[in-house]
């Protein structure tokens, strides 16, 4: 008894390095709504395998290996097709869009106003009025951009030729153009395509990454040629 429980601690502790190293490494605030779930699931499965004797070190090993391959298949999904992607792991949430506070997305997904403060403290920003953007991430944190006004001192209170911050939202990801990356900002499309011939590009597939800014200005990243790097 003591033997089998041994192999399947071994087993067990390799088996979840293994899907860790496999599936991609993130940090607990990386870690989206999916991937908790995924990891509750994971941790029922062998902690319910090492106690029953029923259950063989085989069992063990096929659960393991299967539960591997259905995470690694659905992390390249996610990576490979983007729309996907969004839809398994979700958008980002513009709660704050220049000042205003987006009320009706704050009903939609159950966040008070004092939740929002908690929030925002975190960020040490301690009043709404101080913030221009606020986006809550696929993983539940909270990324904010204060108004200039109500940012420390930089470069330009010192004299220092500068520029202002630029807010920008993704347009196209991976040769896919994507009309709402972001729930609560919308993007003309027609003026990000003409953008997109302006700049000398005729098939967004050649694209890799593009956003555009609230200064209307639209960011390219080609996608690299076949053989480099």
């Amino acid at each position: 008894m003591f033997l089998e429980l041994s192999i399947k601690l071994v087993i067990s502790f390799f088996g979840l390095w293994a899907i860790a190293f496999i599936t991609g490494r993130k940090t607990l605030s990386q870690l989206t709504p999916l991937d908790f779930l995924s990891s509750l699931v994971l941790s029922e499965i062998v902690g319910n395998t090492l106690y029953d004797d029923e259950i063989k070190v085989s069992h063990l090993l096929f659960a393991l290996a299967l539960w591997t391959a259905l995470s690694y298949l659905f992390e390249k999904a996610t990576t490979r097709f983007v729309k996907f992607g969004y839809v398994a792991e979700g958008r980002v949430v513009l709660l704050i869009d220049n000042g205003d506070v987006n009320q009706g997305l704050l009903k939609k997904y159950d966040i008070e106003f004092k939740q929002l403060l908690s929030m925002l403290r975190k960020q040490n920003v301690f009043s709404i009025q101080e913030v221009k953007y606020a986006i809550l991430e696929t993983d539940g944190s909270l990324s904010v951009l204060r108004k200039p006004e109500y940012e420390p001192p930089t470069a330009d209170d010192m004299g220092m030729e500068t520029s202002p911050d630029r807010f920008a939202v993704t347009v196209i990801d991976k040769g896919e153009l994507l009309k709402k990356s972001m729930k609560g900002k919308n993007i003309d499309m027609e003026m990000v395509k003409a953008e997109i011939q302006k700049q000398g590009y005729d098939d967004i597939e050649d694209i890799a990454y593009a956003e555009y800014g609230d200064d209307g200005e639209l960011y390219i990243i080609p996608k690299s040629k076949k053989g480099k790097g």
